[in-house]
């Protein structure tokens, strides 16, 4: 080449590199300027929709600096939402360039992340956790954290450790919960006292007195009575073995002429003992059993047995009566007959002195628990296997066997192999024991209270490594790594084979590393993931608390609470267990039900108390989680449904765009008028009229009217009071439906949303931190392998455990967390 055609050369290649440059500056003007010409009418100081002031957006870092409020920005350009209805909107063109250039900013703005593991803080055990790992260390289901105070969340989860503070009263707890936990893994429970525990229910007013005798369809009812809303549930936690007694009061009625009625008395679903009871009027009538239970947590359950069974002939029920009228008496009041007196005298209270009672309505009034009576003592044998690992379960030791037992005890609870004469702390304590004349065990167990003190068990607590200087991120141990696993997945800590697969240094192979996470998905320990990443996620957890209004929701119980939260429960589980898609959760044509549910929801061919997989595709409700009648539940009021709620909750957990809160002093709805001047819908339309709501509820609301078929209880309805149900919306943007399915479908079609926020969520509990911008990149990474892999949750879960945030530390962290196992810990004065 010539030398003078160098210089025209790197001018012209400048030129090429500048020329991208100067287009993107240009769009860049071009971009703040639509925004001051479009959005600042309803985004200024003065009128702030959603808390957005663009009349400041005018330099080029407000990019960078405000990325959040750009990102909602774009979320709604890109949905048709902004502007707003009745606002003009700037051409199709103008709108499309703007978010074509947002996204490449923010693609550039992540490509340009370093890579960052985030923050690792040494992270408290959360009550949780806490009774998951005495249970998986001792062998002991006690749940010692039960009498802890309650965790605080963050980030929408209680096992952020930036929340999990540890207060004085903790400490106290903590030195309890040892010596209990301890004590009855080596010596047995405690004896207790009996105690009495009372249990009332609901009683329901009846409008059926005196009307004509009629019987729901009874082919193939549930003749074990548990489904029927008749029927009575209760959790109640049993805190030792032993033989238990339950005083079960009847209420109601049965009609006249009736045979006894036979009662049932239910321990987890598993018929324990029965008996009759032979009167029309049950009210105050009371029988007492007992029953052997086991320690724990256990659903208590009282029936009646083939209810409709043994009716006068009038009724058409299966068995009829053969008893003859009962006598009554020619008046209620005034002055008895000769006849009057002799009926009495040979019936006594027997005969009726009203009106023949025509009423179905037998129910039950309470159920008292009492004892423990004849408590299991001792330990069990599993429980002196986790103890005893020298081997002398006989109590036949010697000199080796404690320090066997602290060192192997210590390694399990601490997750990690000891540090060189990391256990004489806890040994000095079995030897302190022994001087003072306690026996072998009591040693033991004061060495052992020591261990479940220490903060290298309270804490998850992640140690120095060597790493090279110039190192940004290092890798967490495999022990490090088997406890990210473990308390993601389980809640508790590492079982035997993962530890195994620790030590051998083998975790980090990718194919060992899948199939434990595909043996720990299907273990039933991985049900912690379903109650404490999903209950916390859906909040179904809440449906334990709500309180429906009786009067005007006289269906709902206990019972129907019970099987509410409990169809949730299977059906999430069904996905993890399955390795079903993620999409199914919003989209799924099936869920759990048994036959109570079933009838509540309209559905035929179901019987019995057993939850079974039920086909939903036939049905105007559908499936996925916005059919499920305790989503519903926790989504209303206590009165009613509000769109409001339920377009919220669906915004924030299912489509990953929380809106901002409302502004101040905005008027809440007169429950009075709803369904009578005005269906629900109209007085909403009315409460958003100004376009400042307008704004947000202009997303809020169709996606809460979608559902207004289902009642605040989830029950489906066609008419809101005295007007029918409009289910029908527009999204911005022009898409429109009709009812939940077509709903259910649209959102559907913002699967890469509806991911995008599981995939936030599930990471936010898998870390134990809130989400950074340098998350961002690991996050959209996850969400493409999860797509790529039809949607599957162990793709989802594979994604986490993998990503950097999840296998990787800073190295400056390791420092700071080092420094918090070292804190000075005397085993010997936390000893009782």
């Amino acid at each position: 080449m010539s030398s003078r055609l160098v210089p025209v050369t790197i001018a012209i290649l400048a030129l090429a590199a500048s020329c991208p440059a100067q287009e993107s500056s240009a769009q860049e003007s071009a971009t703040l300027s639509f925004v001051q010409k479009n959005c600042v009418a309803c985004h200024s100081s003065s009128v702030s929709s959603g808390g957005v002031d663009f009349t400041s957006a005018k330099q080029p870092d407000t990019f960078v600096q405000n990325r959040e409020v750009w990102e909602r920005a774009l979320a709604k350009l890109k949905a048709g939402e902004m502007p707003p209805p009745g606002v003009p909107k700037p051409p199709a063109a103008d709108t499309a360039a703007v978010t074509k250039w947002l996204d490449a900013e923010f693609t550039r703005q992540d490509a340009a992340i370093r890579a960052d593991t985030g923050r690792v803080a040494a992270r408290r055990l959360n009550k949780a956790e806490y009774n998951n790992t005495i249970r998986d260390l001792l062998g002991v289901n006690i749940e010692p954290a039960d009498g802890f105070p309650q965790d605080q969340a963050a980030y929408g989860f209680d096992n952020v450790s930036d929340a999990l503070n540890l207060s004085s009263v903790l400490l106290e707890k903590y030195a309890d919960a040892a010596e209990r936990s301890v004590r009855t893994a080596i010596f047995g429970p405690d004896k207790l006292k009996s105690a009495a525990t009372h249990y009332s229910f609901p009683v329901r007013l009846n409008d059926t007195r005196g009307k004509a005798p009629k019987l729901p369809d009874l082919h193939g009812y549930d003749t074990t009575g548990l489904s029927s809303r008749h029927a009575a549930h209760v959790m109640h936690r049993f805190p030792v073995e032993g033989t238990y007694s339950f005083r079960i009061v009847a209420n109601g009625h049965r009609p006249d002429r009736s045979m006894p009625v036979h009662i049932g008395f239910w321990i987890d679903g598993k018929l324990t003992q029965q008996f009759e009871i032979d009167a029309t009027d049950l009210e105050g009538q009371n029988r007492e059993v007992r029953a052997q239970v086991t320690a724990g947590e256990h659903l208590l359950s009282v029936s009646y047995l083939n209810e409709y069974s043994g009716l006068p002939p009038s009724y058409g029920g299966p068995d009829p009566s053969t008893r003859p009228p009962t006598p009554t008496l020619s008046s209620p009041h005034g002055k008895l007959t000769p006849e009057d007196i002799e009926i009495l005298r040979k019936l006594g209270t027997t005969v009726k002195t009203d009106s023949i009672e025509t009423r179905i309505d037998n129910r039950f009034e309470s159920i008292d628990v009492g004892g423990p009576f004849e408590q299991v003592t001792g330990p069990s044998l599993a429980s002196q296997k986790f103890v005893y690992t020298c081997g002398h379960t006989d109590g036949k030791h010697n000199a080796s066997c404690p320090r066997i037992i602290v060192s192997n005890f210590a390694q399990r609870a601490f997750r990690r192999p000891l540090a060189a004469k990391e256990a004489d702390p806890y040994l000095s304590l079995y030897t302190l024991a022994r001087k003072h004349g306690d026996s072998f065990d009591e040693g033991i167990a004061a060495a052992l209270e020591g261990v479940l003190v220490s903060p290298n068990f309270l804490y998850r607590i992640e140690r120095d490594q060597p790493v090279d200087a110039k190192a940004t991120t290092v890798p967490v141990s495999d022990y490090e790594l088997a406890s990210r696993l473990s308390y993601f997945l389980w809640s508790s800590m590492p079982d035997a084979e993962l530890l195994r697969a620790a030590s051998e240094h083998k975790l980090r192979e990718p194919a060992v590393l899948e199939a434990q996470v595909h043996r720990m998905l299907s273990d039933d320990k991985a049900q912690a993931l379903v109650d404490n990443f999903a209950g916390q996620w859906l909040q179904f957890r809440n449906v334990d608390v709500v309180r429906p209004d009786n009067g005007k929701f006289p269906d709902f119980d206990d019972s129907l609470r019970h099987s509410m939260r409990r169809e949730t429960e299977l059906f999430i589980g069904s996905i993890v267990k399955n390795d079903s898609s993620v999409l199914d959760i919003l989209s799924a044509n099936y869920t759990f039900l048994d036959e109570r549910l079933a009838r509540y929801y309209g559905i035929p061919g179901v019987t019995g108390p057993e939850f079974r997989r039920v086909d939903m595709s036939a049905t105007q409700r559908g499936g996925g989680v916005l059919a499920q009648a305790g989503i519903l539940t926790i989504s209303s009021y206590s009165t009613r449904t509000s769109p409001v709620l339920r377009g919220k909750w669906i915004l924030e957990n299912l489509l990953n765009a929380p809106p901002p809160p409302p502004p101040p002093s905005v008027p809440a709805l007169d429950d009075t008028k709803v369904g009578e001047s005005a269906s629900l819908r109209q007085q909403m339309e009315a409460h958003r009229a100004s376009a400042v709501c307008a704004s947000c509820h202009s997303k809020m609301d169709p996606l809460g009217f979608g559902l207004e078929n289902l009642n605040a209880i989830g029950q489906w309805r066609d008419m809101d009071g005295k007007f029918p149900v409009d289910a029908s919306g527009s999204l911005p943007g022009g898409r429109k439906f009709t009812g939940p399915k077509e709903l259910k479908a649209l959102m559907l079609q913002d699967r890469d949303a509806f991911v995008a926020g599981l995939t936030e969520k599930m990471m936010i509990y898998a870390l134990g931190r809130g989400l950074e911008r340098f998350d961002r990149p690991t996050l959209k990474t996850i969400e493409s392998e999860v797509a790529a892999r039809d949607y599957r949750f162990s793709a989802l879960v594979m994604g986490i455990v993998t990503s950097l945030p999840f296998e990787m530390k800073r190295p400056q962290d390791t420092k700071a967390l080092s420094a918090s196992a070292s804190i000075d810990h005397n085993p010997e004065g936390n000893s009782k």
